[in-house]
């Protein structure tokens, strides 16, 4: 099976198609770090580049085509503009090469958030879309927490097939996981100078507080902040972020995956990745017997 990754990142839903053995005949990607370190694990694999900069008809023929699009136009923490964002715009370019490549599947991946925005108009306008390129469309809710991983990462993923196939409901595999399971004990950690500000928000006393971590706890959603968000763990008597390693390990990527740049950049691409834990799900498990 070969499939065309679009808005790879560092290869969150890669990793699951890695798995069974699928082979990548290119990708599409325009952060340059993100790029780096995905290319040191996939050398062979092609860059195709901006997803707004190359004809669809130039694409080697593929079986499935897999995507996270960009998710800011959509999620609760974002201004929610939708389609007037030209990040929301993205999908329109994913319908062009549909139209022109007709793969047998596709996956594509998205927050929450996508299925009440605009009162649910947001969602039935992109089934429309979806719909419109010849695919039988549907639509599971998955948490990164109940397939091995502490955190709680809600996404929704449209499912298309050339053809129709049997529903199937979603399992949870395993969501015994907390933060003490994946705990960086080493560092090196990194501690911020805590402000006044910053007090107000450990103790709660602002609107927008600090997630402080103990080893019992479930993690909020990673985003693409330092320290994948205002979240804070307790290190030698003082706060301290969470560490890149800790990042890894709560997105289901292999220890050292995004070593090689800088901390800010780790952050950003491990906030903004698909979790792999909920990648290897799909496609070694709820897919199987479905479309292979």
């Amino acid at each position: 099976m070969r499939y065309f990754s679009l808005f790879t990142g560092v290869g969150g839903l890669d990793y699951g198609l890695e798995k069974i053995g699928a082979e990548c005949v290119g990708f599409s990607e325009i952060k340059k770090s993100s790029i780096a370190i995905y290319k040191r694990h996939y050398p062979d694999h092609v860059w195709y580049g901006d997803i707004t900069k190359f004809p669809p008809d130039g694409l080697p023929d593929f079986d499935i085509l897999t995507g996270g699009f960009p998710c800011q136009a959509f999620s609760l923490a974002g201004a929610r503009k939708g389609f007037e964002d030209r990040k929301g715009q993205m999908i329109f370019y994913i319908a062009d090469i549909l139209k022109e490549k007709q793969p047998k599947h596709f996956v594509l991946e998205n927050v929450k958030g996508i299925i009440n925005h605009r009162g649910g108009k947001t969602f039935e306008d992109v089934m429309k879309l979806l719909n419109s390129c010849g695919y039988e469309v549907r639509v599971i809710l998955l948490n990164a927490a109940h397939y091995g991983t502490c955190q709680n990462r809600e996404r929704v993923l449209f499912l298309g097939s050339r053809e129709d196939y049997p529903k199937k409901d979603v399992e949870r595999k395993d969501d015994t996981k907390r933060f003490r399971d994946i705990r960086d004990t080493e560092g090196p950690f990194k501690f911020p100078n805590i402000t006044e500000r910053m007090e107000n928000k450990i103790e709660g006393k602002l609107q927008f507080k600090y997630e402080l971590i103990g080893g019992y706890d479930r993690i909020g959603t990673l985003t693409t902040q330092f320290g994948c968000g205002e979240k804070l763990v307790w290190e030698r008597g003082m706060w301290r972020y969470l560490t890149p390693l800790e990042c890894e390990r709560i997105q289901g990527f292999p220890d050292g995956w995004t070593e090689g740049e800088s901390d800010a950049n780790r952050y950003f691409a491990l906030g903004n990745a698909v979790s792999c834990k909920m990648s290897e799900y799909v496609f070694c498990e709820y897919l199987k017997g479905l479309w292979w």
